[in-house]
């Protein structure tokens, strides 16, 4: 009897113990300050530094015309006969790597009239080279922003000079330089051919060494340089703000600049390197917010959509089925540490009672023979009109995945064709005929012999392996 009271004693106080822990945890937890996420991710919610949630609040307002935040691309808005044109559309990121078919979506949504405006401090040469224009990248450092913000603003600093036109008079700003580090070039890269220009002259007048008798002494007279310039940026683009780590006696170097803009098509195009600037932190820096009005404002003449890579509404949900414990930082080590507690308890347990681990076999997988089954049945009911139909289902779906086509929208059969003889290599007359006659048997809902359900689902299978399918 003593020794179960004394078994209850000592459990009571492992209670105790662990209760005490958990409070002075979230005692611990709850005092100490809050940690920022300084990576750069442009979100639309996130009231983190480098978040967007600032620049979107102050652009819905300030735009007359309307601002909106979308989860879209390029190639969808000008594919979209419901997007409304002239429009603009701003794209923030910190490393512009967009594709061929996205940049040529791009140009081709500018030409018709629209407005885009392009921030980041990183371009691939590909984007660089289509629209002619030289550019310096720039890398993020956390470590380096910390150690010029304990330097202080005015020793670790770059001048922003935004000059005087039709709308704004010149003003100077000051930021961090490594926000700003990025900047546009308007000179050249070139390459130097060095030719010399000899003569022959006479043997006794030059010590020869090591050459033939045969060949004649030269001595060389000249050297041209030939220059051959490689790229450089177009004279369309038009400089509005300057980058300078000096602003003395109100000299600066307009070799750098920060913002650029042309015309291309019946539309505009304009460049921006400092993405950082349009974050919260950036807006927050000192007077910086009227600079960001100023970008803003080279697009504001109609309606402006601000594309996103993740839709607002998805930035901060979570897929994991704990995310509500994960969320809340308290819950998150009273989570940790019962799960050390259950541990521990799993461990000091299992040296008292060892049991014998039963052999689980693996599964076995059935799902090849339920879809031999599937298939038979359907056969064997003479159901081929409907094997043909959810083939053309997957079908659809495989072509709208994969090269973004969507062959049940009749008005754009000419389009849509053209592109899958491209992408498949057949001929479009051919690829034509084979889907009009596919869908047009899918959508009559008449059943079908055996024949033209091995036919039909021939056509799919053979465009399906031109793409690369299987």
């Amino acid at each position: 009897m003593m020794r179960k009271e004394a078994h209850m004693n000592n459990s009571k106080i492992f209670v105790f113990v662990i209760a005490v822990l958990l409070i002075v945890a979230v005692l611990i937890e709850l005092s100490v300050p809050k940690r920022f996420n300084w990576d750069p991710t442009f979100n639309h919610d996130s009231k983190e530094p480098f978040g967007c949630a600032l620049f979107d609040s102050l652009a819905s307002i300030s735009m007359k015309n309307g601002y909106t935040v979308k989860h879209t691309t390029f190639y969808q808005l000008l594919n979209d006969s419901s997007v409304k044109t002239p429009r603009s559309i701003i794209d923030i990121h910190s490393s512009y790597k967009y594709d061929g078919l996205e940049i040529k979506s791009m140009l081709d949504f500018v030409s018709k009239g629209n407005k885009v405006l392009i921030c980041s401090d990183k371009f691939n040469s590909e984007f660089s080279d289509t629209l002619q224009f030289l550019f310096e990248s720039a890398f993020f450092s956390l470590n380096s922003l910390k150690h010029a913000a304990s330097r202080g603003l005015y020793r670790s600093s770059n001048y922003i000079i935004w000059e005087q036109d039709s709308l704004y008079s010149k003003h100077i700003y000051k930021a961090y330089s490594n926000i700003c580090e990025a900047y546009f070039r308007l000179d050249k890269d070139t390459v130097y051919e060095y030719e010399p220009d000899v003569e022959e002259v006479e043997d006794t007048v030059y010590e020869r060494k090591e050459v033939a008798e045969s060949e004649p002494a030269v001595r060389v007279r000249d050297v041209h340089v030939k220059e051959f310039t490689i790229n450089e940026t177009s004279h369309e683009w038009t400089p509005y703000a300057y980058l300078d780590s000096k602003y003395e006696g109100g000299k600066y170097n307009k070799k750098h600049p920060l913002v650029l803009r042309r015309k291309w098509g019946k539309g505009e195009i304009v460049l921006c390197s400092t993405p950082l600037m349009l974050t919260n932190y950036g807006i927050m820096d000192g007077e910086n917010v009227s600079y960001v009005y100023r970008v803003l404002n080279t697009v504001s003449d109609y309606p402006v959509t601000r594309i996103v890579d993740v839709p607002p509404a998805e930035e901060h949900i979570s897929q994991s089925p704990m995310r509500y414990f994960i969320a809340n930082p308290p819950l998150r080590w009273a989570l940790y540490l019962s799960l050390l507690t259950l541990l521990l308890f799993m461990i000091f347990t299992a040296k008292r009672r060892q049991r014998a681990i039963p052999v689980v076999k693996k599964p076995e997988n059935h799902q090849l023979e339920f879809t031999k089954l599937i298939g038979t049945l359907y056969y064997q009911d003479g159901a081929h009109g409907d094997l043909v139909r959810k083939k053309y289902t997957y079908f659809t779906e495989f072509l709208r995945r994969e090269v973004q086509i969507d062959v049940d929208d009749d008005a754009e059969d000419d389009e849509n064709f053209s592109m899958l003889a491209r992408h498949t290599g057949m001929d479009e007359k051919d690829i034509k005929h084979r889907i009009k006659a596919t869908r047009a048997a899918c959508r009559s809902g008449i059943g079908m012999t055996v024949e033209e359900m091995t036919m039909y689902i021939d056509y799919m299978n053979e465009i399906m392996k031109g793409i690369g399918g299987k």
